[in-house]
């Protein structure tokens, strides 16, 4: 058993199919607050019955029904591999050499696996397909992506996957694989292990689980749609609109993660999550795509159906089971109005570029050090009156920022750290 490691993250192609009529793209609900003098109604995309991905155990199962339902077509490109026209055409050429006596797609694809499963030696080396041709050396990234350039120069559509080598005893190992597509039909195709398995049934299959996949899965005139993050995921949106309601599905499933790799249109400036979105990305590996291309949000608000998110005053918490948990301070907020939280730990708020206020109310107790940090037009914060600032708790910002104990309405003394 070879073990394989973690390849990188792999980003998506665009894809164009019909778009869907406006009456099914959204169906929203609605939800009334009563604001000072206003009256302010919000609109969440409601469940249509579509499939919830998210309630199969298997990746493999999720990502096999996904593409069942868009079809070869959504390949047309290599993608994110790097590779210049002069590499591909030599590539090209040999592999062209190599299966001239094929007459289908299939025989082509079984004879390029052939050839890479006996020629190329797994060592660590450069994982740019051209290096893996050269040199005949390289690890799962480097035998997906050569199999991957190979395959398409002969028509055949191919996609890299990223994900986890389940073994009975070493558990999940980081891996590189590809989906095939020989004259219409999905192959499954593990180069470093010399497997190729129909993509149906999944079973045979079921150690190799699929977290993300270097294409687009769907896209229409509101966003576009990727696997990413084992989840239907909306990578890029594409309505301008000042406030945006998320939708609940594409294509008969259901739509799970919000977690964009591209910048929103700069109008919206609010956005309305239904029940459906149970992901932002992880904000413990700074993965959270809105803090990298949201910068323009001014508020974010979620159905209160929604049982693993919510928010307070547009900022997004996660249920957590308990006490919320702060996930996303919207980047166009200037005014931050927090939950409590009894202690305010390190990076709790980092890099956001707009806030100017933040309000930490009643309840808090202790603010560690470099709990604030790279906040640039942080003018001031408000505090408890009993609650702890650490020396440091404030961190590579203006030394001008105030910190005033009591609630912004009630400035009752003001303190320097």
């Amino acid at each position: 058993m070879k073990i394989n490691f973690w390849a990188g993250l792999m980003c998506a192609l665009v894809l164009s199919v019909s778009c869907r009529e406006e009456s099914d793209r959204i169906i929203s609900h609605g939800t009334t607050e009563n604001e000072g003098e206003y009256t302010i109604t919000r609109s969440f995309a409601e469940p249509d019955g579509s499939v919830d991905l998210s309630s199969m155990s298997s990746s493999s199962k999720r990502l096999r029904d996904l593409l069942d339902k868009a079809g070869s077509g959504i390949i047309h490109s290599l993608g994110t591999i790097n590779i210049t026209d002069e590499q591909y055409e030599e590539i090209a050429a040999f592999t062209n050499n190599l299966t001239a006596k094929d007459t289908t797609q299939l025989m082509k694809y079984r004879t390029i696996f052939s050839w890479i499963t006996k020629n190329i030696t797994y060592e660590f080396n450069d994982n740019d397909p051209y290096a893996v041709f050269k040199n005949r050396k390289a690890i799962c990234q480097g035998y997906s992506n050569l199999l991957t350039v190979m395959c398409y120069s002969q028509g055949i559509p191919t996609m890299v996957v990223n994900g986890f080598l389940i073994d009975p005893y070493y558990g999940e190992m980081g891996h590189a694989w590809a989906y095939t597509c020989p004259d219409g039909v999905w192959t499954v195709s593990d180069p470093t292990n010399n497997g190729t398995f129909p993509m149906k049934p999944y079973g045979q299959y079921g150690h190799l689980s699929p977290v993300m996949a270097d294409v687009d899965i769907f896209s229409d005139d509101v966003a576009t749609y990727n696997y990413f993050d084992r989840l239907l995921n909306i990578k890029e949106v594409h309505a301008s609109t000042t406030a945006f309601t998320v939708p609940y599905s594409i294509n008969g499933f259901v739509i799970n993660s919000l977690n964009p790799s591209v910048a929103l249109p700069a109008e919206i400036a609010e956005l309305y999550i239904g029940q459906n979105i149970i992901t932002l990305g992880n904000a413990d590996e700074n993965n959270v795509g809105l803090s990298r291309f949201g910068h323009n949000l001014e508020a974010v608000y979620v159905d209160e159906e929604n049982e693993v998110l919510m928010d307070h005053k547009g900022i997004v918490y996660k249920r957590n089971g308990g006490a919320p948990q702060l996930y996303y301070i919207p980047g166009g907020m200037t005014f931050a109005e927090l939950l409590p939280m009894e202690v305010v730990e390190k990076n709790t708020i980092y890099n956001h570029l707009n806030v100017e206020e933040i309000y930490f109310p009643e309840g808090t107790k202790r603010l560690e050090s470099f709990a604030i940090e790279k906040c640039p037009k942080l003018k001031r914060i408000y505090v408890p009156a009993d609650a702890e600032v650490a020396k440091n708790a404030l961190y590579n910002m203006s030394n001008q920022v105030e910190i005033v104990r009591g609630a912004p309405s009630g400035i009752t003394n003001i303190t320097m750290d």
